[in-house]
């Protein structure tokens, strides 16, 4: 079977880095891995442009049908959840992947002596799918992390705040969506699997790490800050795009 794999818009604009070792991890189980650089449409899809987004749509499957991929491993919530009304393509999160084949070792128990103790802001788009919560769970205690789940988790977790193109049509409902989510868990060091919801999840007023964070970056202690929310700014968000795409041809 031939894979491909998927980082999704959000994951490329916020760390290239990250997203080529996860691409360089992933190929050592499957090196034919193809990789796919496009937008899903999601974003048309949400903003009612039909038309706009069955050309987009249409040309991403387009693609993963030129390489001949039987399944695609996708990092992003939003892209799984299009994918996912496709019969063109079978799908898979990237998340019960890498609790299947294991972690690096280098990254296994890692975290064993930090004292932080993290919850999970879970993603909208794939809240039904709970081998996804589950694997995120099993992976960070894998790393030697505390977890407090909350209360609202899993296939009852709020919306982040970026739902809808929510941020775009009403930043003002947005952000409010964003705090009162924040205010929801119980701790303000924050986990989440997609990058929109890191974002979402500091300008609610949190501290939040995307998993890959956790898994390539240093052990996180209490008190440490997380990285920069560069997804506030277009410029870095676009520049780091180009870079996962420079990143990537040379993985």
């Amino acid at each position: 079977m031939r894979h491909g794999f998927m980082a999704g818009c959000s994951l490329s604009a916020y760390c290239p880095e990250y997203v080529g070792k996860t691409v360089s991890y992933l190929k050592q189980f499957y090196p034919e891995l193809s990789i796919i650089q496009q937008c899903c449409g999601k974003p048309l899809y949400y903003i009612g442009e039909q038309q706009k987004f069955e050309k987009q749509y249409n040309k991403l499957l387009d693609s993963i049908d030129d390489c001949q991929v039987d399944e695609i491993i996708v990092a992003c919530q939003g892209c799984l959840s299009m994918l996912r009304q496709s019969e063109r393509v079978k799908s898979v999160s990237l998340w019960p992947v890498l609790a299947k084949v294991g972690l690096p070792a280098a990254a296994i128990g890692k975290a064993k002596d930090s004292d932080m103790v993290f919850t999970i802001q879970d993603s909208c788009p794939t809240r039904n799918e709970t081998d996804i919560h589950q694997a995120v769970i099993q992976l960070l205690r894998e790393l030697g992390y505390q977890v407090k789940l909350a209360k609202l988790s899993g296939k009852n977790t709020l919306c982040c705040g970026m739902g809808g193109m929510c941020g775009v049509a009403n930043p003002k409902l947005a952000h409010d969506a964003m705090v009162h989510r924040v205010e929801t868990l119980p701790t303000k060091n924050i986990v989440t699997y997609c990058a929109s919801c890191r974002s979402a999840m500091m300008n609610g007023g949190g501290q939040s790490w995307h998993l890959l964070d956790l898994i390539w970056g240093p052990v996180v202690m209490q008190g440490d800050h997380c990285p920069e929310n560069v997804l506030n700014s277009t410029f870095i968000s676009w520049k780091n795009r180009y870079r996962t795409k420079k990143v990537l041809e040379h993985v």
